[in-house]
């Protein structure tokens, strides 16, 4: 490789915090945690495999900050300050081997396996078939209470030494909730018109900043397409907001799509691992689960074709000012991977599938072994997750 090839391996600030590479690991849900949130060697290895494998910037799987805003038995917690040292020790390792590491923090809003029928979310909502649970209008005090706890999340990453952190505003947990027009009906200071649903996020970010300080990088996640069944948060209205996110002093934004309730597989696409599935029901009724998700989510919806939020970047990259871009979805080519940095479409290639299958392939890249990526996109992976197992890719077995 020249030394124009060489690109994807140039530094980048985030902030501060100067990452090696532009490779970032996506957040991805590991359900690898213990059921009380705490992190063991389950957990752990994943972090240090990826670390190994020299990924720049490494971005945890949600981490709740309260019993309230968990969505996963087994999901990670900086609930209680019980939780530091695990994640103190955790990082200490990562660093040693050269990589840098964000917490993403997230209050799960009505995507919640946990919390019986009725989780909060910013209104009412129809039976929700994927979590099915029938989500409930917060109070006011509730909504206070849930920035209060991000923000101590926040504090505690800080002190667990992460170098930074992820606000998870997408993917339909409740910060996007609050984003969306689709899952956001109110009519309060929280909801209605486009400023007003970008308050909930505005007062988590500021909140932050006052607790974590002016050079701890706070970096947000953010859907620039909800997939709704009816309009939900589109380009328009969230460039908006990535904007006012820049104008505040974000450090990063990360720009996704979809919702696990209504689109999880727009947000993933490739194929629906309707077997996977269905293994979380009772066997009876698995051959029938199975008819019903092929009918619900046929394949053909969801086609893999690679860089699928590429186009998103004309729009949102010119807002940025020097604020990094990072671009996650479908991103399979290295040439293809070079060229988008190369043309400042944007700043980091993220990626989450291949790691589960590759977790060491930067690291192949780097040594000039240019490998293919193998995942070939069968999302398999997820159906470990409502049988209460750690994600990972069954055509290896490994992380």
């Amino acid at each position: 490789m020249g030394n124009d090839d060489r690109i994807l391996f140039t530094p980048k600030q985030i902030g501060n915090v100067t990452i090696k590479n532009r490779f970032v690991r996506s957040a991805t849900f590991e359900n690898a945690a213990n059921k009380d949130g705490s992190i063991g060697e389950e957990y752990i290895k994943i972090y240090e495999r990826l670390s190994k494998g020299e990924v720049g910037l490494i971005i945890t799987g949600m981490i709740h900050t309260s019993e309230d805003g968990k969505s996963y038995h087994r999901q990670a917690g900086l609930h209680s300050d019980e939780m530091i040292a695990g994640f103190s020790a955790m990082n200490e390792m990562v660093h040693k081997n050269g990589s840098k590491i964000i917490a993403q923090l997230c209050h799960g809003g009505r995507q919640s396996m946990i919390l019986g029928l009725r989780p909060p979310a910013p209104s009412a909502g129809m039976l929700d078939l994927t979590f099915r649970v029938i989500p409930r209008p917060m109070k006011n005090q509730e909504i206070l209470s849930a920035i209060k706890t991000l923000v101590a999340g926040a504090k505690r990453a800080q002190k667990a030494g992460f170098d930074g952190v992820q606000i998870h505003a997408a993917h339909g947990y409740l910060v996007n909730e609050f984003l969306s027009p689709y899952f956001n009906r109110r009519s309060d200071e929280w909801g209605g018109t486009p400023e007003k649903r970008f308050n909930f996020l505005k007062r988590v970010y500021e909140a932050m900043r006052e607790a974590v300080g002016s050079s701890y990088p706070i970096t947000a996640k953010m859907n620039i397409e909800d997939h709704t069944p009816k309009p939900g948060l589109t380009i328009e209205e969230s460039a908006g907001h990535i904007k006012s996110l820049v104008d505040l002093g974000i450090d990063a934004v990360e720009i996704t799509c979809g919702t696990v309730s209504f689109s999880l597989f727009k947000q993933c696409r490739g194929n629906v691992p309707v077997k996977a599935l269905a293994k979380a029901m009772i066997k009876p009724i698995q051959p029938f689960t199975e008819i019903t998700l092929k009918i619900a989510w046929p394949d053909k919806n969801y086609t893999f074709y690679e860089n699928y939020n590429l186009d998103a970047c004309d729009k949102i990259k010119p807002l940025m000012g020097d604020i990094p871009l990072i671009l996650v979805g479908g991103l399979r080519n290295y040439e293809s991977m070079e060229k988008i940095i190369r043309e400042q479409k944007a700043d980091f290639i993220s990626l989450c599938r291949p790691f589960i299958r590759q977790p060491m392939i930067v690291k192949n890249w780097n040594s000039g072994d240019i490998k293919q990526i193998t995942c070939n996109n069968c999302n398999n992976c997820f159906g470990y997750v409502p049988l209460d197992e750690s994600v990972r890719c069954n055509l290896n077995r490994t992380f």
